[in-house]
Parts: C-alpha cells; structure tokens; sequence
C-alpha cells in the first residue's frame, strides 16, 4: 500500500485488501497453527494465480510461496497493478477496440479478486 494506490477503489475493497493484509501480518506472527494457515492461504494464492495469469507471472508466484507475508504482498501488488491499469483505460477518451476487451477483463478479473479476498477473510472471526 506504499503507493498510495487504493486497491480495489470505488467498491469497498480496500477495507477487504486492507483487512487481509493485516490478518496474514497477524497470522505470520502467530506460532500456533501456522502451518494450517499457510496451507489455507497458498490454495488462496493458487486460485488467485490461476484467475490473475496475466499479470502474475511465474517466477513471481513461486518465489512468494514460500511465506504469509510475501504471498499477501503479491496479491496486493496485483490488485494495486489491475486498479492502476483499470483507471488508466478508464480515463482514456479514444480507446481503440482491444482496450474495451481488456478493460471489461480486467474489470471481471478485479471483481472475482474481491470476492475470493471476501471469502478468505469470512473463515476468520471478526
């Protein structure tokens, strides 16, 4: 978040992206259960992989699995990338055919973000 970018701006995200971060802050800290809560959040950040194939690649990926908090930076970065870029074509007046598709693609791809941050954050108490 040290961009100043909001994640997810305009659809209530960023308290979600903000939250999720804080939690896996927690979780890293935490020595009780946390091999439980790495495996939980490596399928998150599998699925979140498969849905952001685009923009995360590979290398990246791999090197931030092997901890809580390198995965939750690489989510955050990917959503702050996806914001940045979904304001970008936004604010374009002349758009050219191909930034229409790929507005709208990443638009669904950020809204699918939210909501599987949404259900990862339901399995904690609040």
């Amino acid at each position: 978040m040290e961009s100043g970018l909001s994640p997810m701006k305009g659809r209530g995200g960023s308290m979600e992206i903000d939250k999720f971060l804080e939690l896996t802050k927690k979780l890293d800290k935490k020595k009780k259960g946390k091999e439980e809560e790495l495996e939980k959040l490596k399928r998150l950040f599998e699925r979140f992989h498969l849905l952001n194939r685009n923009y995360l690649d590979k290398e990246t990926f791999e090197a931030a699995q092997g901890s809580l908090s390198a995965m939750a930076e690489t989510i955050s970065n990917t959503i702050q990338y996806l914001d940045a870029e979904i304001a970008r074509l936004r604010s374009k007046r002349l758009k050219m055919p191909f930034e229409n598709v790929t507005l709208s693609e990443m638009q669904k791809i950020q809204n699918r973000n939210e909501m599987l941050i949404k259900e990862y954050l339901a399995g904690f108490p609040k």
